[in-house]
């Protein structure tokens, strides 16, 4: 089986203040007591304790309840002051909503990484016959119902590159053989060391290719997911082995329209904007992507255009209650947020 891969690498607004007039289940309302009694009665506060509530938060003491919850009115505040410039994309409450632009990028995307593009890419044949395709106007592959579930990176800070490497080839084995299948981002956590990864530190998906080329990778089942690097625990069992995959040129957003129209979704590296901390919906087109360097990693799972600009289709790892269901638009032919192909 062969794997293409790319390097290069929600519609939910909160109307602020609206929740008042929304029956309190008894769970929260005893955390706005206690918020209360902290807190003081202030504006947002049954907004910071339905946040708490539904994305199950915990802080320490008193002092982080009030820290937490100054982050959040800031960030309240960028939402709504964002959303009021008519935008291409809306921003919204999730789960990182307590964080603070800082610790989001500490935590979620990480410290920039060197490239694995070249400004050539591959000559061999497969690559050579991707050249001479022609791609669809729009693709998703989602419709076909070959792009696995949305997965959660948790506190794997820089997990990022198992997942998209994982989702290339759970998509790949689909399209080949008519059926899902789930891979073990750990198995790539814990064993692929000699090929150059490093765990929750570092890592890149041609490493996590290189491995299963070499190693093959057991299903999710076998070996499950612990977020945290451990002693490599795999075996002989494994259900895929990549036979090889192909470079696609460095920011040719053509090649990458081919790859992902003609052939499945692709590992794509990004220089990620920490704008994306609170994105909800529509087509991301934020000046403020690290687009000299590598910092994140997904997958293109299609591409296509809203009426007024074409965009990308991409599959994070922070679970479904971000984004879009997990998933986000970019804009497409300007190589926003730095694109760099594998």
């Amino acid at each position: 089986m062969s794997v293409r891969a790319i390097q290069s690498l929600v519609v939910l607004v909160i109307l602020i203040g609206s929740h008042e007039s929304t029956p309190i289940p008894d769970g929260l309302r005893k955390v706005e007591e206690a918020f209360v009694k902290i807190l003081g009665q202030s504006s947002h506060l049954l907004s910071f304790a339905r946040f708490t509530h539904k994305y199950g938060k915990k802080y320490q003491h008193a002092e982080e309840i009030k820290h937490r919850f100054s982050v959040f009115k800031e960030n309240l505040d960028l939402i709504r002051s964002t959303n009021k410039k008519d935008l291409s994309y809306k921003l919204g409450v999730n789960q990182f909503a307590d964080m603070t632009k800082e610790e989001f990028q500490r935590n979620k995307i990480g410290a920039s990484q060197h490239p694995f593009a070249t400004s050539k890419g591959s000559h061999s044949p497969t690559k050579r016959a991707l050249l001479q395709t022609s791609a669809p106007s729009a693709k998703d592959w989602r419709e076909d119902g070959v792009v696995s579930r949305v997965k959660n990176q948790g506190s794997c800070l820089e997990g990022s590159w198992a997942f998209s490497a994982t989702g290339a080839v759970e998509s790949a084995y689909h399209i080949k053989h008519g059926t899902g299948i789930e891979l073990s981002e750990q198995q790539l956590i814990d064993c692929s060391s000699s090929f150059g990864s490093a765990g929750c530190i570092d890592g890149h998906p041609y490493q996590a290719f290189d491995y299963m080329k070499s190693k093959g990778i057991n299903n999710a089942t076998q070996y499950p997911y612990l977020a945290v690097q451990g002693l490599c625990r795999s075996n002989s069992d494994s259900v895929v082995n990549v036979t090889g995959y192909v470079a696609v040129a460095l920011r040719d957003e053509l090649e990458l329209m081919k790859a992902v129209g003609t052939i499945g979704p692709v590992s794509v590296s990004l220089g990620v904007s920490s704008t994306l901390q609170h994105y909800i919906s529509g087509v991301f087109t934020g000046s403020d992507c690290e687009v000299s360097s590598v910092q994140h990693h997904a997958l293109v799972v299609g591409y296509g255009n809203d009426g007024s600009r074409d965009y990308w289709i991409i599959k994070n790892s922070w679970g479904e209650n971000w984004g879009d269901n997990g998933y986000f638009k970019l804009e497409r032919g300007s190589n926003m947020c730095g694109k760099l192909f594998l």
